[in-house]
């Protein structure tokens, strides 16, 4: 019976595997030759699908011996239901009867090619599912013809996957099957099919002689053999870039040449439909717009938001390599992205945003496999494609909402392609950075001495040059082993992470603030009660670490911003014509990621104008005894329930006079006013106030600045600059961790109770009557260390006093806020302590009250406004 055998093969496995201990996993490896000898039985009887599950079977067996994650329960499991179903099928194969073992692996020995007709013309070249009207009798439909090419594709792929090395048999069949293909694709117009089957069948030739075992450039082949049959069956042509599957089995072909084109690079593009041939590295000629079908739509918006996310990532993990050129971890995190929408998109036949990735993942894998170091020029090219793949991702985009996949004419790739390949060549000549170049970009040694270190190893060969300056004391060892590291760096491994909707985590930051809230109300209401008090303390502890973590959950890095501010600084400075330098410090600071967003708008504003009106051109900076190249430094730290974001550059400075009189001119001062420094420079952020004498594409309109200041206000923020003329500017931005949770001080005004900002309290104090005054044209000050302090009175500015008796300054307290270099003395009846509040909004109707910048639910129940001390300067000044 021709089943005997096989059963026999099951009955022996089913065996094995009862007396495999599932303590010690290598005794499962004893199975590994029953399923060998049971995958060439099935593929004897034709039983292809069976054959597959013999596969899998010794892919879980594999697995489970290697430690993968696999426990032994349940790689039992699944092999006992693997061999219920083996067996289940291979009775009903018996049964029916319709198979036996004479019945050839390969059913179909000839391909389309072995039936003719009368011409002897061979396979029609028609398109899919039609058949050629002059076909003989013997012709068979294309349909059919496609089927026996995919028939033999599945049988190829089966024997791939139970190849193991030094198996000739089954080398022998690849090489069946593989004649077979070709075969049946010799009449193919034009021959890529062919072409790729025959190399194919040359590398498992190579194989068998050499005694290879890597199938992996087979396996691309079939991958890319199987997308073409896909194609012909549409009646689409192939037009993608498949250079990379032929140099990987070792073949190379010429491209059609023709007297009126040139020779282009060795690469197989070219496909026909209806006679027409279209050559991947020339524009395919193109058609009116398609409509999007409703499978591919849904299909396109998944990719399109994926491929946006994989080039943000691509932008900041280029910033990380520029920094560190050989670490392989980024260089690999950088191709994979372009390595998966060049594939997605091949499969979409979104031909364009398919070579453009193709040719820059090719460009990344050279510098993957070590043949060079990523070096500027290379960035700008990646860069560069990055844009151009936005650019083409967003007619995609466009696509999507008309219904129709828009034309991209106007976008063209090619050039950029040649740009890539170009300098790939160039590169891959190149040489790498060695160590002595390193100490000398670091400044540990000058030119001088490592010509003479080299020079000494010339005489001594085995000598290295790290050695050489250490004993000549020219380095000292810890600088020449950090230079070795800058050589081979090594990349921290970045930690898991995983999605979560925003909404979860603002939300759970809401309920996380009502139960600080409640809780608090249940403290105040069983301070009397000592037992519940102490129960109410430990839930006190327990909600407030629940807060703490809650809030973390919303921090973020904000290192993305700042990567983002590098790429900014080189193209501005490249506009500019200047040399600039960034540095960044801090750039792993967390903040709350609703800060992050308004950071980044500022930023730019504040790091276009260091780059424009900050740094000088070269020779003013020579002139002036500075570096040639500007230095602008980006820092990043957290200080007192703020974060801190500091813009420090090297420049010119701000010129107070100039400010003045520019102010002057517009009417923003007199010029009688006595200000600080900070006062005037302040002056800046008015709307369309600019002191530059010409305008750049950079600034010198007149705005960004004050769009600085109004976003960093909307958001609790201030703006400070420090300046001196000739030495540089500094810009810093503070702001809030978290914009749901502030510091403050509870304090009581009337009958009103109000928040100030721990950040901007100085002190508080009860004033002597005699350290209380009041000053003509000023109004009322109080005394504190020699200074006089204006007095703010809050039941004035807004209203709430209900006596009509005003209370003398000495009979009250006061707090010392300050904000921008300024103070000013706050008058409240009573301090009541200090917490932390949860911000709430104060709704539609409250919204643009100046000098409020939200309420906080009390222990009490009640609400307490919570004060913008920047904001209540504003209104005390414009009463004064």
């Amino acid at each position: 019976m021709p089943y005997d055998t096989i059963t026999d093969l099951v009955e022996k496995f089913s065996c094995e595997l009862v007396l495999a201990d599932p303590e010690d996993s290598s005794t499962f490896s004893g199975l590994l030759p029953v399923l060998k000898k049971m995958h060439g039985e099935c593929k004897n009887l034709s039983l292809h699908p069976e054959a597959g599950q013999v596969i899998r079977a010794r892919d879980m067996i594999a697995q489970g011996i290697a430690g993968n994650d696999v426990s032994a329960e349940q790689l039992i499991a699944s092999l006992e239901t693997f061999i219920k179903e083996l067996s289940h099928a291979i009775k009903n194969a018996g049964n029916a009867g319709h198979r036996s073992k004479d019945t050839p692996a390969c059913s179909m020995e000839a391909g389309p090619a072995d039936t003719t007709d009368a011409k002897g013309t061979g396979a029609p070249d028609t398109p899919a599912g039609e058949t050629d009207p002059a076909a003989g009798p013997g012709q068979e439909p294309i349909s059919d013809y496609h089927a026996d090419l995919e028939t033999k594709l599945d049988e190829l792929t089966l024997l791939i996957g139970g190849f193991c090395p030094g198996e000739i048999p089954v080398l022998g069949e690849m090489l069946n099957t593989l004649e077979g293909l070709m075969a049946g694709s010799k009449k193919i117009t034009p021959s890529l099919f062919h072409d790729i089957a025959t190399a194919c069948r040359t590398y498992v030739e190579t194989m068998t002689l050499e005694n290879i075992s890597s199938t992996r450039p087979v396996e691309e082949g079939l991958v890319l053999l199987k997308s073409i049959l896909s194609h012909l069956k549409r009646g689409e042509p192939f037009a993608f870039d498949c250079s990379d599957v032929l140099e990987l089995l070792e073949m190379r072909f010429e491209q059609e040449k023709t007297a009126a084109t040139e020779p282009s690079d060795p690469v197989v593009n070219e496909t026909a439909v209806d006679g027409q041939i279209a050559d991947a590295g020339t524009e395919t000629k193109e058609t009116p717009a398609q409509k999007i079908s409703s499978d591919d739509m849904e299909i396109l918006v998944d990719f399109i938001s994926e491929a946006l996310e994989n080039l943000e990532t691509i932008e900041v993990n280029l910033i990380d390599l520029e920094q560190d050129p050989a670490n392989m971890e980024i260089i690999n995190n950088i191709f994979r992205p372009f390595h998966t929408i060049k594939g997605v998109s091949g499969f979409l036949s979104l031909n364009k945003i398919n070579r453009l990735a193709h040719a820059t993942e090719n460009l990344l894998d050279s510098a993957r496999s070590g043949d060079f170091i990523i070096n500027d020029t290379a960035t700008d090219a990646i860069l560069e494609s990055v844009d151009t793949l936005k650019q083409l991702l967003g007619r995609v985009s466009q696509g999507i909402d008309t219904g129709f996949m828009p034309l991209d004419d106007d976008i063209d790739v090619d050039a950029l392609r040649d740009k890539l390949q170009t300098l790939q060549r160039a590169l891959i000549k190149g040489d790498k950075e060695l160590l002595g170049e390193i100490l000398v970009k670091k400044k540990v040694v000058d030119q001088t001495s490592l010509d003479q270190a080299l020079a000494i190893q010339r005489e001594h060969p085995d000598r290295k040059i790290g050695e050489i300056l250490v004993d000549t004391q020219k380095a000292q060892p810890g600088q020449v082993a950090s230079a070795l590291m800058d050589q081979v760096p090594s990349a921290k491994k970045p930690d898991t992470q995983v999605k979560v909707s925003t909404r979860k985590l603002d939300d759970l930051v809401d309920y996380a603030g009502e139960l600080v809230i409640a809780q608090s109300m249940l403290k105040q209401k069983t301070m009397d009660y000592p037992l519940i008090s102490q129960n109410v303390a430990q839930l006190g502890q327990i909600v407030t670490n629940m807060q703490t973590i809650a809030m973390s959950m919303r921090m973020i890095s904000i290192k993305a911003t700042f990567m983002k501010m590098i790429r900014l600084v080189r193209d501005l400075a490249k506009k500019s014509g200047k040399e600039v330098n960034l540095t960044m410090k801090g750039e792993d600071t967390e903040i709350d990621r609703n800060v992050v967003d308004a950071l980044y708008e500022p930023m730019v504003h504040m790091i276009r104008n260091s780059v424009d009106h900050g740094i000088e051109n070269r020779s003013d900076r020579l002139e002036k005894g500075k570096s040639a190249q500007g230095e602008i430094v980006l820092r990043a730290y957290h200080k007192g329930g703020h974060i801190i974001i500091e813009i420090e550059d090297d420049g010119k400075g701000l010129d107070r006079e100039a400010i003045l009189e520019k102010a002057k001119q517009t009417g923003l001062v007199t010029g009688k006013e006595q200000m600080t420094d900070a006062q005037v420079f302040d002056l800046i952020m008015q709307p369309g106030f600019s002191t530059a004498k010409q305008i750049t594409d950079v600034s010198g309109r007149g705005v960004g600045m004050d769009v600085v200041k109004n976003g960093l206000e909307k958001f609790r923020g201030q703006l400070q600059i420090a300046s001196k003329k000739g030495r540089g500017t500094k810009f810093t931005i503070s702001l809030p961790l978290t914009l749901a949770i502030i510091d403050g001080m509870l304090v009581r005004v009337d009958e009103e109770k109000y928040v100030i900002p721990t950040m901007a309290i100085q002190k508080a104090f009860k004033p002597a009557k005699n350290e209380c005054y009041t000053v003509e044209g000023k109004g009322e000050m109080v005394k504190d260390r020699g200074n006089l302090i204006p007095v703010i009175r809050l039941n004035e500015i807004y209203k709430t006093g209900t006596s009509n008796r005003k209370k003398p300054v000495h009979e009250g307290l006061v707090v010392v806020v300050e904000s921008k270099d300024e103070k000013r003395a706050v008058l409240i009846d009573e301090l009541l302590g200090k917490d932390e509040y949860v911000i709430k909004s104060l709704g539609t109707h409250l919204e643009g009250v100046e000098g409020l910048a939200g309420g906080a639910i009390l222990a009490d129940g009640r609400v307490g406004l919570i004060l913008d001390v920047h904001g209540i300067f504003h209104i005390f000044g414009v009463r004064s």
